[in-house]
């Protein structure tokens, strides 16, 4: 049975309550108005996030003006397309054992071949088409395209997915129109930025050289290239996403549940964000109900660890978009009433994390019903996060954006509130603020965490506080 909460109770603590793990929502056709996003907003989406490959650069800024319109305390992540190679040729069939001929144009790789992207492409590599469902092996390679043998066969039509898992992609990431688009989302001050397609943390980098410091930067690891490189990754982000969707193409499908595992550990090991992606409910793109298969897997997603988890077709194109948020919330707060996870970002950082690591333990040992963080930039927020405490964060920043940002963060409630210079004071007054918005009670033990030293460090003060029955 879920918690239950009274119906008064306002609507970002009321979700808090009964989940921690944070629902992202995908904007499209089925959800574009400003009534359609608050009524997601309202269901349990905490981030709403815009595919640039569906959209022109000059669409982008309408759309995040028309999320910000809709409901301003929302987060907004920018998913930028990255290079996206797609089978631009004619209709054919392909048989096995047979000889295909691809020149780069058709493959969509023009681009990345004349930028010298393509140098380590050669025989023996696979080129999959149709999202895998086609495998060839390329015999030779020539300036103007590929000679492969068909291994696994089929029908290829347009438009459909183009993928080199054997292939590592060289030079520049990102087309003109990605930084177009990352200039948009730097305009515009979005909250999460999303790059798709990274192999290396330069990646990261280049990308941080045109968005600045201000949003969160999640790399998606959908290439077998950036797994093996994970770690370093995770150093330059502010996070990753499994992408499981081009990364079940790249690698055996048969491994795609260890990868993602291994992804939410090494995150939370790292004290960065991780969010879980691709047909999570893909089949509530057409009916009313998920199948028990996709229920399953959004609790291992939870049950992994994830900060958060994505929904993509289920709700820019499904035919009920509402609902599956409302069944993502769901299953997410059934499968969170059999999570008890272990310290591990203490364990690997014990001097780093030393303080936020007392307050999770301090929450645990008392039975406090919440952690607040008074904070600036949101990094010791997310620190004590990682350190996945038994109850949720309420996260007190002066700053509206890193609020927003901290809508993507498990177990944190984010609130905007004038920080007082002084500490006695700031802690008072946050202590205050949860009283009257009706987060305390009498009798409820809280446990603050606050940074006087500067606004990117670990939290240095911890106090223990008890209502007044």
């Amino acid at each position: 049975m879920g918690v239950q909460v009274p119906p008064s109770t306002p609507r970002e603590l009321r979700y808090l309550i009964v989940r921690k793990t944070k629902i992202i929502a995908t904007l499209g056709p089925s959800v574009s108005s400003p009534e359609a996003i608050a009524a997601l907003h309202e269901a349990g989406a905490d981030v709403f996030r815009l595919n640039c490959s569906h959209l022109s650069t000059a669409r982008l800024s309408e759309v995040i003006a028309t999320v910000r319109s809709a409901c301003p305390d929302v987060g907004v992540l920018v998913d930028i397309q990255g290079p996206k190679m797609r089978y631009a040729g004619d209709e054919k069939n392909l048989e096995v054992g047979s000889t295909a001929v691809f020149d780069f144009a058709m493959l969509g790789l023009e681009v990345l071949h004349r930028n010298g992207g393509l140098k380590s492409l050669g025989s023996g590599q696979r080129l999959l088409l149709d999202d895998g469902r086609i495998e060839t092996r390329i015999e030779s390679v020539s300036d103007l395209g590929v000679v492969c043998r068909v291994v696994r066969g089929g029908a290829l039509v347009a438009n459909k997915g183009v993928n080199l898992p054997d292939t590592t992609i060289e030079g520049e990431l990102f087309s003109e129109k990605d930084r177009e688009d990352l200039i948009v989302a730097r305009s515009c001050e979005v909250d999460i930025v999303a790059l798709s397609f990274v192999q290396t943390s330069e990646d990261v980098i280049r990308a941080r050289q045109i968005v600045g410091d201000g949003p969160l930067i999640i790399a998606k690891i959908e290439r077998p290239q950036a797994l093996q490189r994970l770690d370093e990754i995770l150093q330059e982000s502010d996070g990753v996403m499994a992408a499981r969707g081009d990364l079940g193409v790249e690698m055996p499908y048969v491994e795609v549940p260890a990868a993602q595992h291994h992804i939410a550990r090494t995150s939370i090991v790292a004290g960065k964000i991780s969010v879980c992606a691709t047909e999570m409910l893909e089949s509530m793109t057409t009916k009313s109900r998920p199948t028990r298969a996709e229920v399953a897997d959004v609790s291992t997603a939870v049950l992994d660890g994830f900060d958060a988890v994505m929904l993509s077709g289920e709700t820019a194109i499904g035919h009920d978009p509402l609902g599956a948020v409302q069944a993502m919330a769901k299953i997410v707060e059934e499968a969170e009433h059999n999570v008890s996870m272990p310290n591990l970002f203490a364990d690997a950082h014990p001097e780093e994390a030393a303080v936020t690591a007392a307050a999770a333990a301090l929450a645990k040992r008392v039975g406090a019903q919440w952690i607040i963080s008074l904070t600036y930039t949101g990094f010791s927020a997310r620190l004590l996060s990682a350190c996945r405490p038994s109850c949720p964060i309420i996260s007190i920043t002066p700053s509206q954006a890193v609020s927003r940002q901290m809508k993507v963060v498990r177990g944190v409630l984010p609130l905007v509130k004038t920080r007082e210079p002084d500490i006695d004071r700031a802690i008072a007054a946050a202590l205050s603020e949860a009283r009257q918005r009706g987060m305390t009670k009498g009798g409820d033990r809280v446990v603050v965490c606050a940074s006087c030293i500067s606004p990117r460090s670990d939290a240095d003060t911890l106090w223990l506080h008890q209502e007044p029955a």
